[in-house]
């Protein structure tokens, strides 16, 4: 099992809504904000949904073993890239300055407030992290994560390694499987933008073989946190 039983006791008994993160879903919060997929009103509901977290009673965060250590290994180099980004449109932004000065432009534009942009962001993901409850891998996960490589299976893909996804939706599944059985009937979301091994061309729903076990446990797929927080009633 993956978690106590203990535990599922008491979220069955809380009745609160499920919120189950894929890395990328957690990392999104602090990436380049200047990339071209970086949504204000994602970024406005991640931080509402991290608000009701932290309540401990208005919503549950789970995250899968295999999440936290992809966490732990991309963590740093995602807020190194951020920093670099912001230090490229900082300069930028100053060499424009610059060139509209010369045509008689005497205002520089302020950009000091970005400069702590990046540990802002890495603050609320180390929040997010410490308020969801870490779900411990059971030992049959590899075990079914594998047959689901085997058998391309969303979120696997013949000719790609796909097995530590395979692992993270197995993870869930499981303790989702565990927390139904046990009596809870409130909403659990899975949060995952990574909408290419999820969704692919199906438009907003998830691929037909990951949905029909998805909709077996009355499980909801969220591709980003305004969905979720949508989805989860929040």
């Amino acid at each position: 099992m993956s978690l106590p039983d203990s535990e599922i006791s008491r979220l069955t008994e809380l009745g609160a809504p499920i919120l189950c993160i894929d890395t990328c879903s957690v990392l999104d919060v602090m990436r380049d904000p200047t990339r071209n997929t970086s949504n204000p009103h994602n970024v406005r509901a991640a931080l509402d949904l991290l608000n009701h977290l932290e309540t401990g009673t208005a919503l549950i965060g789970l995250i899968a073993t295999q999440v936290h250590t992809e966490l732990t290994e991309h963590l740093q180099p995602i807020h190194e890239e951020a920093e670099e980004s912001i230090k490229r449109l900082k300069a930028q932004v100053a060499k424009v300055d610059t060139i509209a000065s010369a045509f008689g432009a005497t205002t520089v534009t302020d950009m000091d407030h970005l400069d702590l942009h990046v540990p802002r962001a890495r603050q609320a993901v180390d929040r997010w992290i410490n308020a969801s409850i870490l779900v411990p891998q059971g030992g049959n996960i590899p075990g079914l994560a594998l047959a689901r490589l085997n058998s391309a299976i969303t979120p696997a893909k013949k000719g790609k390694d796909s097995m530590k996804d395979c692992v993270v939706i197995e993870s869930y599944l499981d303790v989702t499987r565990t927390l139904r059985g046990a009596g809870l009937t409130t909403k659990i979301v899975f949060l995952s933008s990574n909408t290419s091994d999820y969704v692919g061309n199906s438009g907003s729903m998830l691929k037909p073989d990951l949905g029909t076990e998805f909709s077996s446990l009355n499980m909801e797929y969220a591709p980003n946190m305004g969905a979720a927080k949508f989805q989860l009633g929040l």
